[in-house]
């Protein structure tokens, strides 16, 4: 019914491109070029169906080599006739080419917004010899997505999408526009905004507790990936800012003043006073919040850089996928937020803007995963929590996968060292 063959990777990075996974194209195979490269597509009735890009890591001063399937090879993963046999295929390639194991995590749907999944696709992976990591993975295995409706006109999928954020959102996107939040674009190989993206990365880290890569990851990413990648910078424009607030002071002193003149009006009764001394002491507290955020705004005139983000959009999908934010960010009130980004997807072409990585599901109290701050924030654009299948082991010789894998951890060594 199908039939495979190896190809040039251009011939397989051409099918990746078209449906959005990039970690499948020759661009980041550019970006990973320490791994070799074994490239497949395959063909029903003469059409492509699947493609491949299968990253290989040479187990030195042997013949042997770790695999590595960055994000799956790209299909459709609702056709299992595809999937098995594709998986027969690798597994002769393997063993013909001393292959010891190679790690998959495929890009496609197992549960969305923790709904039971019908016919459970790790269940189906397992059948065909798939072994799933329990321990720690390469990729997230949650991302949190919203879906575009090609069919509809920028403006109405504008609206639509608008529709669906929370109040909250659309005050803070509306807010950070009238304070004069700036939004600056440049190409991923623009080496100065790598740069500024870096600084705000490692100031986010520190204050998280988790880590990054060097500086030179990064810029060589956004080189590798030039073609799909815009790094946006939001700069803070504290004159705006100093005046937007400096007028808030003003109406808010101005209402103070009202409450206080009505409350000591004779002719105010005693039940209309008490009505209006919560108001007042809510006026009050406001006050001297924008008093404190005016000070602040005094203390950044030099217009910081706030929030950054590497934007990505290769075929049918878009993607947030690094992003960094100072903590000016919130001793400003200001919010980073994805509807620049949104906006840009909608080509006619994009279905899918994916926000990144939320939960990590190892508790079994969400309200206590280290990531759920993040997941409640990213829930008020109203789209999708996708939790996708994980990472599985392909294993053709179980002997060295245990001393290579299990003992000497080799592959993740050395990728990350890399």
């Amino acid at each position: 019914m199908y039939r495979f063959e190896e190809v040039g990777i251009d011939k397989a990075s051409v099918y990746a491109e078209k449906n959005g996974i990039f970690f499948q194209t020759k661009c980041w195979a550019r970006f990973r070029n320490f791994f070799k490269t074994a490239s497949f597509v395959g063909y029903k009735d003469g059409e492509i169906v699947l493609s491949c890009v299968l990253f290989l890591l040479p187990v030195y001063l042997t013949p042997y080599k770790i695999g590595y399937i960055t994000r799956g090879f790209v299909c459709d993963y609702s056709d299992r006739i595809l999937i098995s046999e594709f998986t027969e295929f690798l597994k002769k390639y393997m063993r013909k080419k001393h292959v010891i194991y190679l790690i998959f995590d495929p890009h496609c749907e197992r549960r969305v917004d923790f709904r039971a999944p019908e016919n459970d696709i790790n269940d189906f992976f397992r059948s065909l010899g798939y072994v799933e990591n329990k321990g720690l993975c390469l990729q997230p295995k949650t991302n949190y997505f919203l879906e575009i409706d090609k069919r509809l006109s920028v403006k109405e999928e504008q609206k639509r999408l608008w529709d669906n954020f929370s109040q909250r959102i659309q005050n803070d996107i509306r807010i950070s526009l009238e304070r004069g939040v700036i939004l600056e674009k440049y190409s991923g190989d623009n080496e100065k905004a790598v740069e500024i993206f870096y600084n705000l990365l490692v100031e986010t880290t520190d204050k998280k507790g988790f880590g990054h890569r060097d500086l030179n990851y990064y810029k060589k990413f956004g080189k590798a990936l030039a073609d799909y990648v815009t790094i946006y910078l939001y700069k803070y424009g504290s004159e705006r800012d100093i005046e937007y607030t400096e007028n808030v002071l003003t109406e808010v002193r101005e209402q103070i003043r009202r409450y206080n003149d009505e409350i000591s009006d004779p002719n105010t009764t005693d039940k209309k006073r008490e009505r209006l001394y919560p108001k007042l002491k809510e006026a009050e507290k406001q006050e001297k919040a924008t008093e404190k955020r005016l000070e602040i705004a005094k203390t950044h005139r030099d217009d910081p850089y706030i929030s950054a983000f590497f934007y990505i959009k290769i075929g049918n999908k878009a993607y947030n996928f690094y992003g960094a934010n100072s903590s000016f960010l919130r001793d400003l009130k200001l919010t980073a937020n994805y509807w620049d980004m949104i906006c840009d997807s909608l080509d006619g072409s994009v279905e899918t803007f994916n926000m990144g990585g939320t939960l990590k599901l190892n508790t079994d109290d969400i309200k206590k995963d280290p990531m759920y701050e993040l997941y409640q924030y990213k829930c008020q654009y109203g789209g999708k929590f996708v939790e996708m299948p994980g990472e599985f082991f392909l294993i053709s010789r179980p002997g060295l996968f245990n001393l290579f894998h299990n003992k000497l951890n080799y592959f993740r060594r050395l990728i990350f060292r890399l």
